[in-house]
């Protein structure tokens, strides 16, 4: 790893030949986890992510005008004394003048960095790991016996490498073990193979690699075949390195944030005209309601009133059928009912052929977008070159994200919410569970209208009152059809709405955003309208 005990050495060394005496003139953090020290001709950037840990000398950096915290103001002015690794183990010590000391633990995800005076911590820089500060430097490990007792052993793996590596060092990694294991199948000794790694580890050739989704640096060429690039020197391999995470990591979120947003469109509409055709196929394969009317019709006289169901003669098909009735109806609105029914089914017929030239339209809209954004690399294939990446696919990626939010932004401008008007009544249709709330705690007065569909997720809906006037049933059912439409229940004929002045509804603490408590309701039964 770029952190390794090997890589610190270097590091260590080169400090030493550069930067020795110079002063520190600022600490600071503007990222989370990152801190960084100034001194004289460089910046120190010491990252303590999880799990992505580092270390490197930048010659610029780009402080911030707002969300800068000053940090160990102890190290202000004082001087860079020395650079050291402790012996076998992953921490750097800068040591500065008067007895100061700024210790880099790089393990990890218990990475810290802590400010010590005269090995005695002051500070930590990520204050929730508290077992730092009974930190004591303490050498690492390395067992001599171990290596002539591994000569024993008659027949190697890589495990077996790799185990008894770890009895010599905790330092000893898989690049280790790879690196070792081929020097014994070459016929040399563990020991030789292994003092012959160490030496080829200390070489100043580190070789940086794309391995789909992240970026590594190691201390020996892999022989895996790749995407890779060769850099001599520690300081500028752990520059490319970093500048080759970050470019990389930028362009993975970017990705990803554009992605959503796109395929979100896209298989919305796919969902929706599949389910409108599911529903259309469904409405044509059913027998016609006004056939039952009619048989109903013509049997008027054998039908007695409490009849649950009957078995009557089918003359469209010229079998026997049984017809299910309601026994609190006479025989006569029995049969009106199932003519009530045909209408309604022939009318959501007709509205969903209605709507599927539409969504169809946007549907094609969508995957046009989705097709000109898989033209981008995915972050897997995104080229890597000697020089790194390609910026210019970051930009691409980063301009339509950027297109995405401003399209987003200007919808917004017009409307916060979906606005309809109906017999001169305002309604507004909420567009997300934050925007219901906005809608309904912010932008509602008292006496308007509340409105959503029972017992599912959906919009809220509000129709602004007219003071001294009552609502129009017409505009409440259209609103009732609204907040049909704006919910999980849009596909079903008839979907029970609930609807109380906005008074009555109210939000206890810790609800998720859109869930709110109802009182006084009333329900209406709405057929879902779009607009």
């Amino acid at each position: 790893m770029h952190f390794h005990h090997y890589t610190l050495q270097q590091l260590a060394a080169a400090m030493s030949q550069t930067y020795l005496g110079e002063q520190v003139y600022a600490c600071f953090s503007q990222n989370k986890n990152e801190l960084v020290i100034e001194f004289d001709s460089f910046y120190l950037r010491i990252g303590c992510h999880t799990p992505q840990t580092y270390i490197i000398p930048v010659s610029e950096y780009t402080k911030a005008r707002k969300n800068v915290v000053d940090l160990f103001p102890e190290l202000i002015g004082h001087k860079l004394v020395s650079v050291r690794v402790v012996p076998w183990e992953r921490v750097l010590i800068l040591e500065l003048d008067r007895n100061r000391q700024l210790i880099c633990k790089m393990h990890g995800p218990q990475a810290n960095v802590i400010l010590a005076k005269a090995g005695k911590p002051l500070r930590l820089f990520v204050r929730e790991r508290e077992k730092d500060w009974e930190f004591e430097e303490i050498p690492g490990f390395f067992e001599e016996e171990k290596l002539a007792l591994a000569d024993r052993q008659e027949a190697w793996s890589l495990k077996a490498v790799l185990d008894q590596l770890r009895q010599v060092s905790p330092v000893f990694d898989r690049q280790f073990a790879a690196r070792v294991f081929a020097s014994l199948e070459e016929g040399l000794s563990f020991e030789a193979a292994l003092r012959k790694v160490i030496g080829e580890a200390q070489d100043e050739t580190f070789f940086i690699r794309k391995e789909n989704h992240k970026i590594r640096m190691y201390l020996f060429q892999p022989e895996a075949e790749g995407e890779m690039i060769a850099v001599k020197g520690v300081i500028p391999a752990l520059q490319a390195y970093m500048t080759a995470h970050f470019q990389f990591e930028s362009y993975r979120n970017f990705y990803q944030q554009v992605k959503k947003e796109i395929a979100k469109p896209y298989q919305k509409f796919q969902k929706i005209l599949a389910s409108y055709q599911r529903n259309i196929d469904q409405l044509e394969g059913e027998r016609d309601p006004g056939e039952l009317g009619d048989i109903l019709m013509a049997n008027l006289h054998v039908l007695k009133m409490g009849e649950e169901k009957v078995v009557l003669d089918d003359f469209y098909t010229g079998e026997k059928t049984t017809i299910k009735l309601k026994k609190n109806l006479p025989p006569a609105e029995n049969a009106a009912y199932y003519y009530t029914k045909r209408k309604q089914q022939k009318a959501r017929l007709n509205y969903l052929k209605s709507q599927l030239d539409d969504i169809e339209d946007k549907m094609l809209d969508a995957q046009e977008e989705w097709e000109s954004f898989n033209e981008l690399p995915s972050p897997e294939n995104l080229p890597f070159a000697p020089d790194g990446f390609n910026t210019q696919k970051l930009r691409e990626v980063k301009k339509v994200l950027k297109r995405l939010a401003k399209e987003q932004e200007e919808e917004d401008k017009k409307s916060p919410f979906r606005t309809f008007c109906k017999a001169n009544y305002d309604i507004f249709v909420g567009k997300s569970a934050k925007n219901n709330d906005l809608l309904s705690f912010k932008f509602a007065n008292k006496e308007d209208l509340w409105l959503h569909a029972k017992d599912v997720s959906g919009s809220h809906v509000i129709i602004r009152q007219k003071p001294g006037q009552n609502i129009p049933e017409a505009v409440l059912e259209y609103a009732a059809g609204l907040a049909a439409y704006y919910s999980k229940r849009r596909m079903d004929s008839f979907v029970p709405v609930t609807y109380t002045p906005r008074k009555y509804i109210r939000k206890r603490k810790g609800d998720p955003p859109g869930m709110v408590v109802v009182e006084r309701e009333e329900v209406i039964m709405a057929e879902p309208v779009k607009s």
